[in-house]
Order: C-alpha cells, then structure tokens, then sequence
C-alpha cells in the first residue's frame, strides 16, 4: 500500500481523476472528484475599465471577482463589493457616477452603469471589500463627449465706444458635462444681446469665427454706442448658446459738436425754442465729461442778429 498523504490541486474545477501507476503494473484510475475554491482573500479585476467617454457608461462593464490564496474565484462569496476613483489620478474633482457597491453573486460582482464626468487622463479605479485585499485597476482615459453647449471662458471688459473688446472675447464648445470638446470646429457667432445697452447699437468686426480645437477667439470686435449693461449672446448651430456678463461702453474723446434740438422756424423777434448742442465723440456719442462753453452763432453772417 502507498499512501499519499499531503497532495493537493491549486484549481478549483469539476471532474478530476487521479492516476496511480507503477512500472509494467496497469495503471489505475480514481473516481471523478470535484475541487471548490476556498475562502475569499483577495480581488480582482476580472474586466477592466477601458477609455470612455465623460458620461457614458463604460463598455464592456467593469467585473471584479472575490478569489481565495490560490487564485481560485470564492464562488461561495456574498459580500459587498466597492468601487471608487483612485485618489489622485485622472482629472481634480471628478466623481464617478452610478451603482459603485454591488454584492457579489457567485463571487463576482458586476459593475454595469458606472461612468466618470470629467475628461482626463491615467484614471484608475480601486475596489475594496470588507476582510479582503483589495486592487487597483490599470490606467484609463476619458474622453469628451458630443459638443452640446457653448461657455464664455473669456468675458468682455468695460471699453470705450469703437475700440475693440480687450481681452478678446473668448467661447468654447462643451460637452454636457461641462468639459471643452477640441474636436469642435464649427462656427460660433456673437451678436449684441437683443434688449440690453442701447437702442440700435451695432456690434462691429468679426462676429463669426470658426472654432479651433473647440475655442472661438474674437479679437476685432467693438460696440458703437455707448451705453450700461450691454451682454453679448454666442450661438452656434446645434448647442445650447451662451450669454456673457454685462459690461459698459463709454464714449470716446469729443471730437465735435452736434444740434440735437436744431432751430426750427420761428417769428421774428420772437424766442427760438430751446436749441440743444451735444459734445460727441467721433460715433456720434454725447460725451457727458464736457463742460467747456459753447458759443452760438450764424454758419454765414447776415444782417440779422442773435
């Protein structure tokens, strides 16, 4: 009799058969017999998250198995199973959305709607469960989504009428979570925002610029009138537009005199209703710093006397 007292099978699996031989004797053949998986000690990733993009469930989702010291899967095991963005990698203050505990049926858990809101790079995901070791998966990316929206990520400034908006006035495309989206190329166009500054102002120089890597930059622009609280509005075709902070135009250095309340015809000797004379600028602006004297008199001297 040989007696084999210390062998064990490091895989858990179903239908093993043991054979035993001994030079020219025939060879003998054990029963079938089963090995299972024993306690859980550790985890993994069974399917790793993969570049996705900022809101969009991963795909395929993400599986993590309970294994026991040899690496077997603890089918037996029944704990919760959480999962969470690795401190410090991918994008500052991202959060990772959906069912992040799952208990484990079988020893695994499935992770089927989780998704990340920021784009960045070299995220990794860490999983953890009560008494067992945890892991951390490999790098991953993610990426922007569909541009849907428009964002002022540069505001106009306080000008004076005619010059240009300095800093230019700058949009970017963006995703539904708020992230730019440099693969955006379409036009963006600004217009002065119907209802604010004043009447009949116009919004002068470029005001359609195409995007590049996502940014429309609008360096020439300049507003004609003078007035408070003007906004300008960005649209483009397809996503939701944007509206800026409001801002003045002041007006320009005067440069000449303007009848805003001309003479009208009147008897003689008789007073000439009031005539009103504003100090402009070169747009035509009344500039309301001006308070030198102002002289009148006839455009060709006649006979008769003011």
């Amino acid at each position: 009799v040989a007696t084999f007292d210390d062998l064990s099978i490091d895989k858990a699996e179903t239908g093993y058969r043991l054979m035993a031989t001994a030079g020219s004797l025939a060879p003998a053949t054990s029963a079938r017999f089963d090995v299972t998986a024993g306690p859980a000690t550790h985890l993994v990733l069974t399917v790793e998250p993969t570049t996705s993009s900022a809101g969009s469930s991963f795909s395929p989702a993400v599986r993590v198995a309970a294994r026991d010291a040899l690496d077997n899967t603890a089918d037996g095991y029944t704990g919760a199973i959480t999962i969470a963005i690795t401190p410090g990698t991918g994008a500052g203050g991202a959060t990772l959305d959906g069912t992040t505990t799952v208990t484990a049926v079988g020893g695994v858990a499935t992770f089927s709607n989780l998704s990340i809101d920021k784009a960045g790079s070299g995220y990794r995901l860490s999983v953890a469960a009560a008494n067992l070791s945890g892991t951390t998966s490999a790098a991953f990316d993610i990426i922007p989504g569909a541009a849907s929206q428009l964002v002022f990520t540069q505001q106009p400034t306080a000008i004076t009428a005619g010059d240009l908006i300095n800093p230019a006035a700058v949009v970017v495309a963006r995703d539904a979570w708020g992230n730019a989206v440099p693969s955006f190329t379409g036009n963006v166009t600004l217009d002065l925002s119907a209802g604010t500054g004043t009447p009949g102002a116009n919004l002068l120089g470029t005001r359609v610029v195409a995007a590049s890597g996502g940014v429309a930059t609008f360096t020439t622009l300049s507003v004609n009138r003078s007035g408070t609280a003007y906004t300008l509005a960005a649209r483009a075709s397809g996503l939701t537009g944007a509206t800026s902070v409001p801002f003045d135009v002041t007006p320009g250095p005067v440069s000449q005199l303007a009848f805003i309340a001309p003479p009208i015809t009147t008897t003689a000797g008789e007073a000439i209703p009031a005539v009103l004379v504003a100090a402009q600028d070169s747009l035509g602006n009344t500039v309301p710093a001006f308070a030198a004297a102002v002289t009148m008199g006839f455009g060709e001297i006649g006979r008769a006397h003011v």
